[in-house]
């Protein structure tokens, strides 16, 4: 296993060269990753249908977070290039060994093809068929989260995605450590298990969220004829209902998240882990 000083070197140079992969690569990897995290949510909405009735809301909230890390694993396995971990590259920047331009237009582009992914499986998924079984469960459960997460307020989400990408990232920085794939494995099943349970904010998985939220909204909706239907079957108020919409998916949700998983990513976890590990090697030689 390396050590922390050993890690913080191998991580930064290699997000370093992911960030100055050929474009090509970038894009179609990042598709990818956001591929890859929506069909973890879709495992963990198939692996917590009732549990939260018929056993507990922890219960559930653990079990779908156990679910829920096969997504971050099918990225760090296949090599994907995923926004909320990419962030790390950033600290390449700070050592001087990219520029923040070239980051920042790394970033850019992961986010926007992690989106696409995102929505392309959110489509694929909902014209399969699967989010209508046991008697619309799945789709009702998507309209309650949808809902609730282009509601609150953008305190709320930003500190709920410094959270979340402590943990992410940390799985990454400790995963990046292991040498076998058992070690990798329980380490970034603990630590994305963790984050879902806590209901902490990714902005790759809101991706895919939302827009099954909408989706499911619209399926909903034609089914029982009106927006106060709806209110009536699901037990929201109408008025909150309304606010699941695109521009407030876009605006109310992703903005706040995608800034506090930057903040969680990259300061937190990339440059503190960084500057200590530097400080101990000075301080050694």
């Amino acid at each position: 296993m390396l050590t922390p000083q050993e890690n913080a070197k191998v991580l930064v140079l290699s997000m370093t060269k992911k960030a100055q992969a050929p474009l090509k690569a970038v894009i179609i990897m990042s598709i990818m990753a956001g591929g890859a995290i929506a069909m973890g949510d879709i495992f963990w909405a198939h692996s917590t249908i009732g549990m939260a009735q018929t056993l507990s809301i922890g219960m559930s909230n653990f079990i779908g977070g156990l679910a829920f890390a096969c997504g971050l694993m099918m990225v760090v396995f296949y090599g994907g290039h995923l926004f909320t971990g990419s962030v790390v590259s950033g600290v390449g920047a700070y050592d001087s060994k990219i520029g923040w331009i070239a980051v920042l237009r790394y970033l850019s582009i992961v986010w926007v093809f992690n989106f696409v992914g995102s929505v392309m499986v959110a489509y694929m998924y909902y014209y399969s068929g699967l989010p209508q079984k046991f008697n619309a469960a799945i789709l009702k459960t998507f309209v309650t989260i949808g809902t609730d997460k282009v509601t609150l307020s953008f305190v709320e989400l930003f500190l709920r995605g410094i959270f979340c990408n402590i943990f992410v990232c940390m799985a990454v920085w400790s995963a990046n450590m292991q040498k076998d794939i058992v070690g990798k494995f329980f380490t970034i099943l603990w630590m994305v298990a963790a984050f879902v349970a806590c209901s902490m904010e990714h902005c790759v998985a809101n991706m895919f969220i939302i827009t099954e939220a909408l989706l499911a909204k619209a399926d909903l909706l034609a089914k029982t004829g009106s927006i106060e239907a709806l209110s009536e079957l699901l037990k929201i108020n109408v008025n909150l209902l309304y606010e699941l919409n695109i521009t407030n998916f876009l605006s109310k949700n992703l903005v706040p998240v995608t800034l506090g998983n930057i903040i969680g990513g990259f300061l937190f976890v990339g440059l503190v882990g960084f500057i200590a590990a530097k400080s101990e090697e000075e301080s050694a030689s």
